[in-house]
């Protein structure tokens, strides 16, 4: 799969190049307004320190059965006309870094999902497994959000956990949805 990924990766900069124009990144590691929602359960945490990605926002349980952290890269070029292309260049490295450099399939969420939910506009997910950065330290699956909405950024929302039963708790959907652009 790694090597499916790489590959992705190298024909995405090989098109990129194929029409000789020099892209600019409208996306800088930046923290911009978005609703963030702290459920009872959701205790405000110090940020781990990682060189994969950085984080402004961290919360867990009493329990320490998850962490939530939250990453934001705001648009600082308005309309910008190729957005999902500059939005894959944006999130492939931080997925690869956070990974470890090995990852299965990403799965983009239904946009409408991402509008009622989200009030974005699009987005993708990946769970990892046995992640190898120190990014995941300490955790056996990461499943790492990444959401968009036009003239605003990416919101990063990267949920850590040991156990594969936390999915099936009722509070799980509370962390998964405990944030939401403005209009």
């Amino acid at each position: 799969m790694t090597k499916q990924f790489a590959a992705m990766v190298f024909l995405i900069f090989t098109g990129l190049a194929a029409n000789a124009e020099i892209m600019d990144i409208p996306f800088v590691y930046e923290e911009f307004d978005v609703d963030i929602h702290q459920y009872p359960h959701m205790l405000l945490i110090n940020n781990p320190k990682s060189e994969q990605l950085g984080t402004q926002y961290t919360f867990t349980d009493k329990e320490s059965n998850y962490q939530i952290r939250y990453t934001f890269f705001k648009q600082t070029i308005k309309d910008y006309k190729n957005i999902k292309i500059a939005y894959a260049v944006c999130i492939m490295p931080v997925i690869l870094n956070v990974a470890g450099y090995e990852t299965d399939q990403i799965s983009n969420f239904n946009d409408n999902d991402v509008k009622n939910e989200f009030n974005g506009n699009f987005g993708c997910t990946v769970f990892i497994m046995d992640p190898k950065s120190d990014f995941g330290k300490g955790y056996k699956f990461i499943m790492i959000n990444f959401y968009y909405k036009e003239n605003q950024g990416i919101v990063v929302q990267s949920i850590l956990f040991n156990d594969l039963d936390l999915i099936q708790k009722p509070y799980f959907m509370e962390i998964f949805h405990s944030f939401r652009f403005h209009e």
